[in-house]
């Protein structure tokens, strides 16, 4: 028995072949090109040369001049199909071309003349290429040329049986397959036009992130001064930027994978609570607020591997976690440590020089005060005009003093010295202060009133609640215009907790200060522009002190203000605590 050998077929062949794949791919490329309409022709003009070789070759046809012409007319059908440049055309006017196949179907059919219609298969083909087209003309114009050919045989009468039955049940089977093709096709055509448009979606998203990628790279990279470290949430280390190796003088490698509190340890060392290890206490300390969507901003002061001891400026913030990167980072801290121990060792040397300077002022000025003084006992043997002149001498000379106790003060505040508690009645030392800016004010044209409770207690330092409403008041005198009235209200109050507190109020009629201003109106010498334009003497040390005490008094410092109108300045103090308690 002869060994039966099975032909092979197309799902046998090796799709993984590269040639093979190549020459799969360039051939579906090369049928589905808008320009390959002749190719798409070749099916359909094969089929019927193939009929009419086989009817000449196999039989007498009935009308010979009708298959002569269907030759003539499939032939004129494909060179049409790769000469004309339909490009250049409407669409519905390439279905002259399975049109003109249609007809030559029909040609062939009647020319024939056999007693059974053998050819109306040869329609599949140019009834496809019109049913394939994405517009409803496609598959209307196949239909009917389709019921043409098929009734042309009942017309002419070929010598058929039945031949319009014939026609309508050929019809019958051909029609919902070409629908069916049509539906099929205009689905598919539909998915690919989706499937395009998400692998475009999907470009663009892959080409933005490869850009955020670049772009966060080069940040990194560029980020040179400041140290950016991002951490999990346990504070293990997984990424640093290029200035990271600068600020904590190490390399990259050794910075990823360590502790940031292994490199940023607190100074000093934090006590941790029952039940905590110690490297969750330091974490604890370092991420504050961060560890509940918060922001932490504080300074670090650490010693770096070659052991320099630098001040760090740490901010640490909360980040989510990063997905689509490789591999994927959890989510964790954000810290950025920016080197501030050049900035702090200038602050400390102008800290110094302002309180030399305010030093070496202090004798000169006592000098000059207290000759002041003295000439003031003998006040009656001098001239109107000289006693202008003493006047003119005691307000400046006193203005100076008020400069240079806020030059110490301010050195004194940078420095930590510690405030001496007392009981003070702070009536008393408004009215102080009140006295002794009364000729300021007089001079200037403003008027100053009082509205005070009979006594407010306060366990306070009474030379620095001195200066704060010395500032305050000196203030309000300064920005006020002539005619103008400076109100200082006092009251005892009661806090959240219901201890007690002291509250100080003073409202003038001044100038006021811009909006844009009031945020940093309390900086260490900061002047306004109404100050600079106006000329007002002043280093701007006033509210910046007012600030630091307020600070220190654990208390709160509000000021509100409106151009034009004036400006009002509040203070709330509580209770110091007692240092011997």
């Amino acid at each position: 028995m002869a060994e039966h050998r099975a032909w092979p077929t197309l799902s046998d062949a090796d799709l993984t072949d590269p040639v093979t794949r190549e020459l799969v791919r360039r051939v579906a490329a090369g049928w589905m090109a808008p320009d390959a309409v002749g190719l798409r022709q070749v099916p359909a003009t094969a089929s019927i040369v193939l009929a009419l070789v086989a009817v000449e070759a196999t039989i007498t046809p009935a009308h010979p001049p009708l298959l002569a012409v269907a030759a003539v007319l499939v032939a004129g059908v494909q060179i049409a199909g790769v000469v004309v440049p339909w490009g250049r055309f409407p669409p519905i006017w390439r279905a002259i071309l399975p049109l003109g196949q249609m007809a030559a179907v029909a040609l062939l059919d009647v020319g024939a003349g056999l007693p059974r219609a053998e050819f109306d298969i040869l329609l599949i083909f140019p009834m496809g290429m019109l049913a394939l087209r994405p517009a409803r003309w496609g598959p209307a114009l196949a239909l009917a040329g389709c019921a043409v050919v098929l009734l042309v045989p009942a017309v002419v009468d070929v010598g058929r049986v039945r031949p319009v039955l014939h026609a309508v049940v050929t019809f019958l089977v051909l029609a919902p397959a070409a629908l069916g093709a049509h539906s099929i096709v205009q689905a598919t055509r539909l998915q690919a036009i989706e499937l395009q448009r998400a692998r475009d979606a999907l470009s663009d998203r892959a080409r933005q992130l490869q850009d955020s990628r670049d772009t966060l790279r080069s940040i990194m990279r560029a980020a040179t001064e400041q140290g950016i470290i991002a951490t999990d949430p346990q504070g293990v280390v997984l990424s640093v930027s290029t200035g990271a190796e600068r600020v904590l003088g190490r390399d990259t490698d050794q910075l990823v994978g360590s502790v940031i509190t292994d490199l940023v340890p607190p100074d000093p060392p934090v006590v941790p609570e029952p039940g905590e290890r110690g490297s969750d206490a330091a974490l604890r300390r370092l991420v504050g607020p961060a560890a509940h969507g918060g922001t932490q901003v504080h300074e670090w002061r650490t010693a770096l591997p070659d052991g320099t001891a630098h001040d760090l400026e740490l901010v640490v913030t909360p980040r989510p976690a990063l997905a689509g990167t490789a591999p994927e980072l959890p989510a964790g801290y954000l810290v950025v440590a920016t080197d501030v121990t050049a900035r702090r060792e200038e602050q400390r040397q102008q800290d110094a020089f302002i309180g030399l300077v305010g030093h070496e002022l202090r004798t000169p000025l006592a000098s000059i005060i207290g000759y002041v003084d003295l000439l003031r006992l003998d006040d009656a043997s001098f001239t109107d005009e000289q006693r202008r002149y003493l006047a003119v001498v005691e307000r400046n000379a006193a203005r100076l003093r008020l400069l240079v106790d806020d030059l110490l003060a301010s050195a004194q505040m940078v420095a930590g010295a510690p405030m001496s508690a007392q009981e003070v009645d702070v009536v008393d030392v408004v009215r102080a202060a009140v006295a002794a800016n009364v000729p300021i004010a007089a001079a200037a044209g403003v008027g100053v009133d009082v509205e005070a409770d009979p006594v407010v207690p306060l366990t306070s330092d009474p030379q620095r609640l001195q200066q704060v409403v010395d500032n305050l008041l000196s203030n309000a005198v300064k920005y006020s215009l002539a005619g103008g009235r400076v109100l200082v209200q006092v009251g005892a109050g009661t806090g959240s907790d219901g201890a007690r507190t002291a509250r100080l109020r003073v409202v003038d009629e001044g100038t006021g200060i811009e909006q844009d201003e009031l945020a940093r109106i309390t900086e260490r010498f900061y002047r306004s522009r109404e100050t600079r334009r106006r000329r007002v003497r002043g280093v701007g040390l006033g509210l910046s002190l007012v600030q630091s005490i307020v600070d220190d008094h654990g208390g709160v410092l509000t000021i509100t203000s409106e151009p034009g109108v004036g400006t009002q300045v509040e203070v709330v103090l509580p209770d110091l605590p007692d240092p011997t308690a």
